[in-house]
This record gives C-alpha cells, sequence and structure tokens, in this order.
C-alpha cells in the first residue's frame, strides 16, 4: 500500500492560506473526496477533526500537524494535505513540537468501524517527515502536482 491509495491529488493543496489552524483543517476537510456523500458529512467529519485537536494538539514537529479523528462517515481512512503559504500555530503542549508553527499538514479521517487501521499511516507518515532530504523538498513545492508526486508513491 502506498500513500496514493488514501491521498487524491485534487486533495492537495498547494498553497493553502489560513490564518490559522481552524481555517486549514476546514480546508482539509473540505478537500476530502467524499462522494455524493460529501455535503451532508462535511460538518461532522470537521466537528469531529477539530473536537480531536481540543484534545491536545496533533502537531509532531519540524513544522508538520497530523489532525486527524474517528468518524462513521467515512467508509475508509482518506487524507489530505496542504502547504500552508504562511506557517500557523498548531498550539502543541510539547515545547519542542510547538517551537515552530506548522506550514505543513497531513489530515486523516478514519472510519469509526475500523479504528486501528490509521496507526501504520501515522507510522508512515512519521516516517516520511524524519526524512529531513524529503521534508525540505516537500515544503518547497510549488505545486500540488510536485507536492503529489514527492509523497504519493511513499509506502504505508
Amino acid at each position: 500500500m502506498r500513500i496514493s491509495d488514501l491521498l487524491r491529488p485534487e486533495a492537495v493543496l498547494v498553497p493553502l492560506r489560513a490564518a490559522d489552524r481552524h481555517q486549514a483543517i476546514a480546508a482539509l476537510v473540505d478537500a476530502l473526496p467524499l462522494g455524493a456523500a460529501g455535503p451532508a458529512n462535511r460538518a461532522a467529519i470537521l466537528s469531529a477533526v477539530l473536537a480531536r485537536e481540543a484534545s491536545g494538539s496533533t502537531a509532531i514537529g519540524s513544522g508538520v500537524a497530523i489532525p486527524h479523528a474517528r468518524t462513521p462517515h467515512v467508509p475508509t481512512t482518506l487524507m489530505a494535505l496542504a502547504l500552508l503559504a504562511d506557517p500557523v500555530g498548531f498550539e502543541a503542549a510539547d515545547s519542542q513540537a510547538d517551537s515552530q508553527p506548522v506550514n505543513l499538514v497531513f489530515l486523516l479521517a478514519i472510519p469509526a468501524a475500523d479504528p486501528h487501521s490509521y496507526l501504520p499511516v501515522l507510522a508512515a507518515l512519521s516516517r516520511m517527515v524524519s526524512d529531513e532530504k524529503l521534508l525540505r523538498r516537500m515544503k518547497k513545492a510549488a505545486s500540488r502536482e510536485e507536492l503529489f508526486g514527492l509523497v504519493s508513491d511513499f509506502p504505508l
């Protein structure tokens, strides 16, 4: 399995202009490929992600955050990705993760019926962003196509 099994090119936002983490998360939820049920489910998914974020920041350091939530409104794990035009604070409790505002955000919507399915995805994203060379290239991507190309073949 690869990142491209969860992430579609149209769910990659470069550059995303957001004033704060809530705007960034809302834009990423809007980018999720939800199909015909999308309009009815977006608000519920956004509420779930924001509730999870309120319980503890999903910033992981190096200017990266991975907001996520389990929800009955998706049949399979879905991902959206944004490179922010200007970094925003994600108010991490960990002072190291909070020392740098976030400019790269991966959002995951996880099916409630399969609550552990996202753990390998989180592990893969952590491995991906720990590759400093790849992370620098991702943060310098000039387009959706370039950023998607950098991450799409990464193994899960």
